[in-house]
Formats: structure tokens, C-alpha cells, sequence
């Protein structure tokens, strides 16, 4: 299978495809481009926001079109399936973000201790605001494939042994094809203040610049 097959084929693209020469995917759907209006709607009533990126590729994992959004909130940038990464690499990765005084924690989301890390480190951004708001709102958002909906689980189900009244609570939806995500729902992870969890769609960039980038997103 050729490399223009494999990327549509992981970023589920169908038939859509790569522009004549063989450089950028041109690739928004509606729902894609409707999410992302909610997304910036909703970042604007958000407290802090935990950006989902790949630990093996934490540069073309970002969303460059909604970084001057993201880098105006509080944020923690989760560095997703650092069990996969090589762990020499994910240290310069770490060195990167602590020269740029960006709040980061590497985590695997299917690991409950790595995501009541997460949680911990959540709440401690917070603290400066707690004093203040008696309700607080923290935004999940990554692009497809990152582990967004994977680590939404698993902080439902720590919200559930704090909250057992949510059982009824919509999971997130983790599926193998983008776009599966498709509406904004939330739930409760912590009492006085009460900080709930708004879980978006996986959002793509509008165009991928290069073969090499999707595939990177592709096989992440």
C-alpha cells in the first residue's frame, strides 16, 4: 500500500485526497469546521484547557490553528502514550517544554495512577482561581488519534469513584476513525469548587502540509 493510501486510510479520508503534486491534504469536513467553532466558543468559559498531544510527536500533533487560542488559557499540555515513546527522545521533548515555561505532564491514558496525575496537576493550576469560582471548567481537546477520547474514560471512570451518582453519564466514544466524538458533553471530577470535564471532537487541521506530517498523524 502506498503512502498517500495509508495516511487517507488512518485519517479516514475516503476518497478526499492529496492536492495535485502530491503536497497538501486539503481536508475539513463540516462537522470538523463546526467543532472548531464550538471549540473556540467554549475555550472562551473554560478555566484551563489540557491540550492532548502524542508524546512521539508533540509538534505535528498540536492544532496550529487553535494554538493563539489554547496558548491564551491556562493549559497543560497531556503528552499522550509515553509508554510508546522513545524515552531519550520524549527528554529532549521535555527539555523543549520546560524552556518554553509550558506546563506538561507525559502520561499513558489507559493508566489510572499517570491520569490522576494529570487530575492532581489540573487541580494545582487551578488553585489561583478556586477562591473565586464556585464552578470551574476544564477542556479536553487534541486532534484524532492522540488518545484524546481514550484519556476522557479514563477520567470518567476516576469521576465515577468520586461521583457514583454520574454512572449514567455518556462515555466518550473511542473509536478508530476521526470525527467519531461528534457533540460536547461533560462530567463532574471534583467538590467545592465543582470542576467539571468538557470532552470536544477531535479536531484535524484544515490542511496537513506534507506526506510525512500525515503520516505521522496517521500511524500515531
Amino acid at each position: 500500500m502506498g503512502l498517500k493510501r495509508i495516511i487517507k486510510k488512518g485519517l479516514g479520508l475516503g476518497e478526499m485526497g492529496f492536492t495535485k503534486g502530491g503536497g497538501n491534504i486539503n481536508w475539513f469536513p463540516g462537522h470538523m469546521a463546526a467543532a472548531t467553532r464550538a471549540i473556540k466558543h467554549r475555550l472562551k468559559i473554560s478555566d484551563l484547557v489540557i491540550e492532548v498531544r502524542d508524546s512521539r510527536i508533540p509538534l505535528s500533533s498540536a492544532h496550529p490553528g487553535l494554538q493563539p487560542q489554547l496558548s491564551a488559557k491556562r493549559r497543560v499540555i497531556a503528552l499522550n502514550k509515553k509508554d510508546l515513546a522513545n524515552p531519550n527522545i520524549l527528554n529532549k521533548w521535555v527539555r523543549h517544554f520546560d524552556s518554553c515555561k509550558q506546563d506538561y505532564i507525559a502520561i499513558n491514558a489507559h493508566s489510572r495512577s499517570s491520569v490522576q496525575k494529570l487530575l492532581e496537576l489540573v487541580e494545582l493550576k487551578l488553585k489561583e482561581v478556586i477562591s473565586r469560582e464556585p464552578t470551574l471548567l476544564v477542556m479536553v481537546v487534541g486532534v484524532p488519534n492522540v488518545g484524546k477520547s481514550a484519556l476522557i474514560n479514563s477520567i470518567h471512570q476516576i469521576a465515577l469513584s468520586r461521583f457514583p451518582v454520574q454512572e449514567k453519564t455518556k462515555r466518550a466514544t473511542v473509536g478508530p476513525l476521526p470525527g467519531v466524538t461528534q457533540d460536547i458533553a461533560g462530567f463532574k471530577i471534583a467538590h467545592r469548587p465543582s470542576i467539571y470535564v468538557l470532552d470536544t471532537p477531535g479536531v484535524l487541521v484544515p490542511s496537513i502540509p506534507d506526506i510525512e506530517t500525515g503520516l505521522k498523524l496517521a500511524l500515531s
